[in-house]
């Protein structure tokens, strides 16, 4: 793979929580969200004397939990555990589910006000209050205006390991590398 930077490598020997994170996400964010605004001037293969260029975050791609402590959701065993709709733990397994339409989508206009609201409040107690009513958290990637929470963080199998012909269908999927043309 090219054109993809790995930003940090979190300390252990503990896990950290999910308030925790946003402070390893703030200098990052930080650093692409002027590199989006300002651009950073460099050489490149059409323009070698040096280009503008406005860099973004096209997607966050992790494994699930790590999906759900940096796009703001709770833990994936919450009741509510899924990151694109408002369905229940206990409705997961029933035809409802396999249903266009039943259950009501996440928004990403509705995630970010939600996860200000979680911002905003100062005792840990409120924080689990909130926590266990909205499924919802505050992360660093609400600062960016074109990032969407819902759509752009996104998950892979783990047991997946990116190998080579999954790490094409991957980029296949995403609009990162063309099909192989077929022989006839």
């Amino acid at each position: 793979m090219s054109n993809l930077i790995c930003t940090s490598i979190l300390p252990g020997p503990k896990e950290q929580n999910p308030d925790q994170i946003q402070c390893f996400l703030w200098p990052i964010i930080s650093d692409l969200l002027c590199l989006w605004k300002h651009g950073i001037v460099i050489p490149t293969e059409s323009f070698p004397q040096d280009r503008l260029v406005h860099i973004i975050l096209v997607a966050v791609v992790c494994d699930k939990p790590a999906a759900h402590k940096i796009g703001s959701f709770v833990s994936y065993s919450h009741t509510n555990f899924c990151t694109v709709w408002w369905i229940s733990i206990k409705d997961k397994d029933k035809p409802k589910a396999f249903e266009k339409g039943a259950f009501q989508p996440r928004t990403n206009e509705e995630q970010c006000e939600l996860g200000e609201q979680y911002r905003q409040l100062t005792l840990p107690t409120a924080h689990k209050i909130f926590v266990k009513e909205f499924a919802t958290q505050y992360t660093q990637l609400t600062q960016s205006l074109y990032f969407d929470l819902v759509n752009l963080v996104t998950y892979y199998l783990s047991m997946l390991h990116f190998s080579r012909p999954c790490e094409d269908s991957f980029l296949q999927h995403m609009g990162l590398k063309q099909n192989p043309p077929t022989r006839p």
